[in-house]
């Protein structure tokens, strides 16, 4: 009666500190740096996405006013990001391209709009992050 009484002891203590082994190893997984950029594409994404479901972005790509984009993202992204916004038609870009040799890393989300029927102006817009 002894030896099962120790015996479940012993497994009941085995199970705890398994547990507790678990619970430590996994309570603060660490934060990749490939697991924060993949976050902000798609904040960026979905911020450009929520602009074109308005109808806003079509009409600021249309009008070629990346600034009004870049403006209307703030909601979307971290403020300690910096970003940009660059049109581009269908052979180049439309307004300037940031300069980003002085940079460690950056990422870029690219967003495509397809033509009206009546006016084909397609164009794709590129946000470009970096200083995270």
């Amino acid at each position: 009666m002894m030896k099962g009484l120790l015996f479940t002891l012993e497994s009941f203590i085995a199970i705890l500190m398994i547990f507790f082994i678990i619970i430590l190893l996994f309570q603060n997984p660490p934060a990749s740096s490939e697991f924060n950029r993949i976050n902000y594409k798609l904040k960026a994404y979905n911020g450009l996405m929520a602009l074109e479901k308005t109808g806003e972005l079509r009409k600021d790509a249309v009008n070629n006013n990346a600034i009004s984009i870049q403006n209307k993202l703030n909601p979307y992204l971290p403020d300690f990001l910096n970003y940009t916004v660059v049109i581009f038609n269908e052979t180049t870009n439309i307004t300037a391209k940031p300069s980003l040799s002085l940079t460690n890393d950056s990422i870029s989300v690219s967003y495509f709009l397809a033509g009206d029927v009546d006016d084909f102006k397609p164009r794709e817009i590129r946000v470009y992050l970096w200083g995270y």
